[in-house]
């Protein structure tokens, strides 16, 4: 059996959630190229309840269309292949596939749509109203003493007029609020932060990030550190390859999501991608606490 549990708002109707978290891991759904790149993916699903289906992003493709991305988007892609008829799509017993939060590109982790347009309003009012929990993981230099381990950003963000980026305005941003908690730091010189959101606004945790100064590892937009080479973790190597970075991309994971806050029976988790892994264990950040059992 499946434990099952209802999310309730006040004047919306209360939607059945049945999860299914670890059996669900093997299961997945593909697309072919173009839908999300040149190359076919198949996205494992993470959980799945009645009314909605969490997916595993990778970094590289959107939760949904943004002015500021150029990357594919799920919500396209499903939804091409539900009216397409995919058969494995049509399991999934969606009238529709709605994000219910916007996941930027970079962020690889889970992304939540729902399966209908009643539960896609319901879900989406739960996001906008700082209702679910949100807990992300990124990596940042190491800021040695002096810094404490917990703090929140509360800078209100404004969108760029001209740049694809949010930035501190205290005259005309919007509240955004983010609790950040160092997990790990390594004598290399780097640390393992999470940042936990009951909401958040496009780009806010690495705007956030950058403007307490613990910038995310491989953020060119928002001034995060360049990416170390092997060479610069493991200096004792001389095998080829060690002159080039250890890592593509930004590095943050949305690691969990909990729909009903106090709920573990609501919640969905996500393990960093392998590429992330294998540079948490480079930069000797690959202990219990960065692995979630502090």
């Amino acid at each position: 059996m499946m434990p099952s549990v209802a999310l309730v708002v006040p004047g919306v109707f209360c939607i059945p959630i049945s999860v299914s978290k670890q059996s669900n891991k093997k299961k997945a759904l593909g697309f072919p190229p173009p839908l999300l790149g040149e190359e076919p993916l198949r996205l494992p699903i993470l959980a799945e309840g009645t009314d909605w289906v969490a997916l595993e992003k990778p970094a590289g493709v959107g939760t949904r269309a943004h002015p500021w991305d150029t990357a594919p988007d799920m919500d396209a892609a499903l939804n091409t292949q539900l009216q397409a008829g995919k058969p494995e799509l049509l399991r999934c017993g969606a009238e529709i596939f709605a994000s219910v939060y916007y996941l930027d590109p970079v962020i690889s982790g889970i992304a939540l749509f729902a399966k209908t347009r009643a539960a896609s309003a319901d879900l989406r009012n739960r996001f906008g109203s700082g209702d679910c929990r949100f807990r992300f993981q990124f990596v940042t230099a190491a800021q040695g003493p002096g810094k404490p381990d917990e703090f929140q950003a509360d800078a209100p963000l404004l969108p760029h007029n001209v740049k694809p980026k949010m930035i501190p305005s205290t005259a005309k941003g919007k509240k955004s609020f983010t609790d950040f908690r160092r997990i790990a730091e390594s004598p290399k010189g780097w640390a393992l932060w999470e940042a936990m959101v009951g909401f958040f606004r496009p780009h806010q945790i690495r705007a956030h990030a950058a403007v307490v100064e613990i910038p995310i590892l491989g953020d060119d937009l928002y001034g995060g550190p360049e990416v170390p080479t092997q060479r610069d973790l493991l200096p004792g190597k001389q095998r080829a390859g060690v002159r080039f970075p250890v890592f593509h991309g930004v590095a943050i994971h949305l690691a969990e999501v909990q729909l009903v806050p106090g709920d573990t029976e609501s919640m969905v988790v996500c393990e960093p991608p392998k590429h992330l892994r294998l540079l948490y264990r480079r930069m000797g950040l690959d202990g219990p606490a960065a692995c979630g059992d502090s």
